[in-house]
């Protein structure tokens, strides 16, 4: 699968448009559905210190999310959008208001050169020209095959190891709360689907309530994203 920024627009579907495929298919199963969507390539972008390609699968990865929303009732359909771990990516430098978030800090490091408002803890961004820091510029930073400077050179950039967030809309979603730990999410879907160890849930089947134009979503039907976190304070 290609990055968003070259993808193919006869050829190569966007993950919007596959998770509207998939959706469609889905949702003529009377008995529900569990459906995973991954902006993959979000991943890809973090490992290769290429952040502009990552935040624009993010985009793409948010596009998808809002299909779902439109294709999907809360009423019976519960929907998590999450990552599976974080990045030591970063963003500072204080810039000034209408900055491209791919351009310069607003002032100079204290060794006199400019750096970029994104960078990574580790990665293969590090670079070293007649023994300290490479130099950069707006137009270097700002295209998008552009490896953000790392402190630490690896040859690819790892995950990180902050907590990351979760979100939730749909039936028993005020669960999602507070800090928990990652396998407490699955509980969550199990139980909200009445699936093993929570067959005997209780739950009152939710009446379909998709609105004209909508998918008619089934009972208690699972919309699970995950997200590789960069747009969410690290996805």
């Amino acid at each position: 699968m290609r990055y968003e920024l070259y993808r193919d627009r006869e050829q190569d579907p966007a993950l919007r448009e596959m998770t509207e495929a998939a959706l469609r298919l889905l949702s003529r199963n009377a008995r529900g559905f569990y459906l995973f969507v991954e902006g993959g390539r979000i991943d890809h972008g973090h490992h290769d210190s290429k952040a502009q390609l990552a935040l624009t699968e993010t985009v793409s990865f948010d596009d998808a999310i809002d299909r779902a929303g439109q294709l999907t009732s809360d009423k019976d359909t519960l929907t998590l959008v999450t990552a599976d771990h974080s990045h030591v990516f970063t963003f500072g430098g204080y810039p000034l208001r209408g900055s491209s978030v791919f351009g310069l800090a607003p002032k100079k490091a204290s060794d006199d050169k400019a750096y970029t408002s994104l960078l990574y803890g580790n990665g293969p961004g590090f670079s070293l020209s007649g023994g300290s820091r490479s130099p950069v510029s707006d137009s270097q930073s700002t295209n998008p095959e552009y490896r953000q400077q790392a402190a630490v050179p690896v040859s690819s950039e790892t995950h990180g190891g902050e907590d990351v967030a979760v979100f939730a809309r749909g039936p028993q979603a005020h669960l999602v709360h507070g800090v928990q730990e990652q396998s407490f999410v699955a509980h969550v879907m199990a139980f909200a689907a009445c699936l093993e160890p929570y067959a005997d849930c209780g739950l009152a089947s939710p009446a379909s309530a998709a609105r004209p134009g909508r998918v008619a979503g089934p009972s208690l039907a699972l919309l699970a994203a995950a997200l590789l976190l960069p747009l969410l304070g690290e996805l």
